[in-house]
């Protein structure tokens, strides 16, 4: 996953972090992070959190990854999405049952990908 400089990541992580009166300190105890620094570096978006944090984020706020870290989500997805395009290109000729099913998956999830991007536009 690639960050482009000097751009703004988006990330609530502050956001509910203030919310309920918790520090970058009682917050990194809570999630198993080394320091409070590493919690302003998520908030910052100059990291990605790993999953095990954003996870740990979900458990506490009750908030899914990919709406707590929007941006990381969207590069993740953008990604993926790119991945599965080019093997679904390679298997276009394919035949055989298993590769007409990894072609099904790979539909389904472009599907589930575009219907929330628009989801989420009329918001």
């Amino acid at each position: 996953m690639e960050k482009k400089k000097n751009t703004v990541v988006l990330c609530y992580l502050r956001t509910h972090r203030r919310n309920w009166g918790l520090t970058q300190k009682e917050l990194a105890k809570l999630v198993g992070t080394a320091s409070s620094v590493q919690i302003s570096r998520y908030e910052n978006g100059k990291r990605a959190p790993k999953i095990e944090v954003a996870l740990a984020c979900q458990v506490i706020f009750g908030v899914p990854p990919s709406i707590m870290f929007p941006d990381a989500h969207a590069l993740v997805e953008e990604e993926v999405m790119r991945n599965m395009y080019r093997m679904d290109q390679a298997l276009s000729n394919t035949t055989s049952l298993t590769g007409l099913r990894k072609r099904e998956l790979f539909n389904f999830a472009l599907k589930r990908a575009l219907s929330t991007s628009r989801s989420q536009k009329e918001v």
